[in-house]
């Protein structure tokens, strides 16, 4: 189709069109109007009441109603009165009248206020306990909480050994060196009855070049956990100075060594004061010239016996490294002697 008729046939039916709209607006301006009208000539019964009518029915209805005449005069409050809390009725405190006199009898002032336990006693109900059932009361207080305080030890220690790593080589927890009992100490005797047999055998031949160190048991020297020198080692002591006395050209080292146990710098320094403690010992006791001892300390080395893992969860496998060990803690007695010229 050419674009000139299609020109022609919409304005054909353009005429048409606004015709059928024109009804369409005038048919519904007629329904409106009837709308309009209908409404405003009918009237619906429910709207009619007076406003002072509820459209909607009361949920109840009441016949009678009493009303005090007292409430009408406005003698009484509209509100009705909320109960009242009964509060206790606390009971005054009888205070003695007297007032403060100064007596200055003799050159001395006293104020005749009564004392706290006159005003308190009126007050006080109980009756003071006999003096023996407060002794046996603080008596249980004491006990329990010594029980309290030896539980905290005890789960302490617990938690102090289970916190340590399994299999662990060195502790760093210094354990006391008479933990092993009667096993212990045995065995310091039996190391210081041959130290003290070997300084007899070298007392009565003399000194020779390739001899043996001599070795005392640092348990039967010294106390625990101290360079302090047991009573009871003084005697092999002794034995030493005669032997330095005995040999004036030889040249005495005293060596400090300790077990696995224990942090190593404090080992070292313990060791250390060890060895001094003995050449001291030997200079004010026995009067040996100072320039032919000398005294060193070494710590956790040169070990007698190697040391073996331990489990420090378990007592028993402690206690058995320790009496193992028991050779490594000592003092060396070396000896040097000069060079031939």
């Amino acid at each position: 189709m050419s674009p000139m008729e299609t020109f022609q046939s919409d304005a054909v039916e353009r005429p048409l069109f606004r015709r059928r709209l024109f009804w369409a607006l005038a048919v519904s301006l007629l329904i409106h109007a009837a709308v309009i009208i209908w409404f405003r000539q009918t009237r619906l019964p429910d709207f009619n009441a007076s406003p002072m009518e509820r459209l909607v029915p009361r949920i109840f209805n009441v016949k009678n109603i009493t009303v005090d005449e007292k409430i009408l005069d406005g003698e009484e409050s509209q509100q009705s009165p909320q109960p009242q809390e009964s509060k206790p009725v606390l009971k005054p405190i009888s205070l003695p009248d007297e007032l403060p006199v100064a007596d200055v009898s003799e050159g001395k002032m006293s104020p005749g206020i009564p004392s706290t336990a006159d005003l308190i006693k009126p007050i006080a109900n109980d009756k003071p306990a006999p003096e023996s059932n407060e002794a046996q009361a603080i008596a249980r207080v004491q006990d329990s909480a010594k029980m309290v305080m030896e539980q905290d030890l005890d789960s302490l220690k617990d938690s102090l050994i289970k916190d340590q790593p399994p299999n662990v080589t060195h502790s760093l927890i210094k354990i006391p060196e008479d933990a092993q009992g009667s096993d212990s100490a045995g065995a310091d005797a039996a190391q210081m009855a041959a130290a003290s047999g070997a300084l007899d055998k070298l007392l009565g031949r003399g000194l020779r070049n390739g001899d043996a160190p001599v070795s005392l048991p640092g348990g039967a020297l010294f106390e625990f956990d101290s360079s302090a020198v047991r009573t009871a080692a003084m005697d092999q002591l002794h034995k030493l100075g005669m032997l330095i006395e005995k040999s004036p050209n030889v040249t005495f080292y005293i060596e400090g060594y300790t077990d696995s146990f224990g942090d190593a710098n404090y080992n070292i320094q313990l060791s250390q004061a060890r060895a001094d403690a003995v050449r001291t010992w030997l200079i004010q006791n026995m009067d040996v010239d100072p320039s032919h001892i000398q005294a060193n300390g070494y710590g956790a080395t040169r070990f007698l016996v190697v040391p073996k893992p331990v489990d420090m969860h378990s007592q028993a496998s402690i206690d058995k490294e320790k009496l193992l060990e028991q050779p490594n803690r000592r003092v060396e007695i070396r000896f040097k002697f000069p060079k031939a010229q």
